[in-house]
């Protein structure tokens, strides 16, 4: 049963609130908020308590009002007043209060709007923050309408700004810059579309974006995304392949690529196979045939790898990360011979040809900030209301075939995996992310694990993953210490003479 007790913790609260709830009903009654979609929302309970929360929550600069009077953000206001009063002439200076902060506190119905989250502040606070935050994105994101500097690649420095900017609870809605640029004159009041915002908006997309973004001539004269993440993930989504659409790459017998090394399964029981071996070779005629017992288990363990077995206990479960079902990138490749080619389009072009036995991914580039451009995204597309998780869906897959460094240094080989991060990263970094789509339908894992368990390598290696790793496992045991008594044997009659206590015995 919840809780009765009341949301106030004093009378002054209450009697704050009634004045509130009586201003903004006034307000609400004379400015139309209905058509003000809700853009800024929380990160969903199901995706903040996973593995990496910090990846939802702004490091050095909060904007807007989630985030703006954390006290440990708060040491950067005193640089963003200095990067303001830089990038405002000196008679928007003059005039900052009376002209913008005014103008924000009449549309405060419409700020309110734009947030999911209740703000618990009053109007003069919400104005200087949005005014504060707004200005200060605003100067960040001047130098991304000028393309021959986006072109130069000199965008590394302020990378933890950066990755600060695309934080889902950080984001300042489009509707507010542009009510801000018009208030200061900056561009005609008139000018609905604001090309020069939404060029630098594109600058930056296409900068950071760790998957190909859809060409900007699509988006020109478009201002109906939301804010800086939202037209990301709408350019991410929407950008389709022209034809032709797929590249094909040469199949293994054409490039006479070597098969990867077969995993060494039961590592440790080898090891001390290997020990025993060599002691054995120094014990005489019976320690010669402990050996050849050892090789003949040996030779069973190398049967086993060709099959594929493998210990379950060996793989890594350290972080319960819940992923799609689908074997990895190795598997695929080695035991479902699924070759893997990248594709010019995008995550709807994301295709399994099942007459070629080719999977077609989209190019994606993974950086420093990657991983926290992916997971705020996906948080987008998953806050957003309506919206299918087309992207999600993708992450999912890449999240699942991507297990080890061989599965990522095959993807870097065909060219799908790029950027600076290295193999081990990159399978880090998929390894812990959660199953993001709610959905448990994706057409292309159905097709692809259709395909890969039809194989009759693969009903083989399931048989004996199934049926015979289990009495494997207490054989290995029992093998190793009836070997161990020979040995122990054999020391013992050539110290104590075995065949006098046989001779005795008869």
């Amino acid at each position: 049963m919840g809780s009765l007790d009341p949301i106030f913790s004093s009378y002054y609260t209450e009697q704050k609130w009634v004045r509130q709830i009586n201003k903004h009903f006034a307000k609400e009654v004379k400015i139309d908020v209905e058509n003000v979609p809700v853009s800024v929302f929380n990160v969903p309970k199901s995706l903040s308590g996973a593995k990496m929360p910090d990846a939802y929550l702004p490091q050095v600069i909060g904007l807007g009002p989630y985030h703006h009077l954390r006290p440990e953000l708060y040491q950067m206001e005193r640089y963003k007043i200095a990067t303001i009063r830089s990038y405002l002439n000196s008679e928007q200076t003059v005039s900052f209060h009376d002209v913008l902060i005014e103008r924000l506190k009449e549309i405060e119905p419409t700020i309110r709007a734009c947030y999911h989250k209740y703000l618990d502040m009053d109007d003069e606070s919400l104005a200087w923050i949005i005014a504060i935050d707004g200005l200060f994105l605003l100067h960040l994101l001047l130098k991304y309408s000028q393309t021959a500097y986006i072109k130069s690649k000199k965008l590394t420095e302020g990378a933890v700004l950066y990755r600060d900017v695309m934080v889902l609870e950080n984001q300042i809605p489009v509707i507010l810059l542009k009510e801000m640029r018009k208030t200061l004159g900056i561009t005609p009041p008139n000018d609905d579309d604001d090309e020069e915002l939404l060029s630098m908006f594109m600058g930056f997309c296409e900068a950071h974006s760790p998957l190909k973004p859809a060409n900007r001539s699509k988006f020109s004269g478009k201002t109906n995304h939301l804010h800086l993440l939202d037209l990301m993930y709408l350019l991410i989504v929407n950008h389709r392949a022209t034809k032709p659409a797929l590249y094909r790459e040469p199949t293994k017998k054409e490039k006479e690529d070597p098969q990867p090394d077969l995993a060494h399964n039961h590592e440790n029981f080898i090891v001390n196979v290997d020990e025993i071996v060599e002691a054995g070779k120094d014990l005489g005629s019976v320690g010669r045939k402990v050996v050849t017992s050892i090789q003949i288990v040996r030779t069973w363990d190398k049967i086993s790898n060709l099959v594929g077995l493998r210990h379950h206990e060996e793989v890594n479960n350290e972080s319960q990360v819940e992923e799609i079902s689908i074997p990895s990138v190795t598997n695929l490749s080695k035991h479902g011979g699924i070759n893997f080619c990248h594709t010019t389009g995008g995550i709807r072009d994301v295709e399994f040809v099942e007459e070629e036995a080719t999977l077609y991914l989209p190019v994606i580039t993974l950086n420093g900030d990657s991983e926290v451009l992916l997971r705020n995204l996906v948080a987008y597309e998953h806050a957003a209301s309506g919206s299918t998780p087309e992207l999600a869906q993708y992450v999912d897959l890449m999240c699942g075939i991507v297990d080890t460094i061989e599965d990522a240094k095959l993807l870097r080989e065909k060219g799908i995996i790029k950027g600076s991060l290295n193999n081990q990263e990159v399978a880090d970094l998929f390894n812990g992310m959660n199953k993001s789509s709610a959905s448990t339908s994706n057409e292309i894992v159905e097709k692809i694990n259709n395909y890969y368990y039809r194989k009759p390598v693969v009903k083989v290696r399931r048989f004996v993953e199934n049926r015979i790793y289990a009495s494997w496992k207490a054989l290995t045991l029992l093998s190793t210490i009836f070997l161990l008594l020979l040995l122990i044997l054999e020391s013992f009659c050539q110290v104590y003479s075995c065949a006098r206590f046989l001779d005795r015995s008869n």
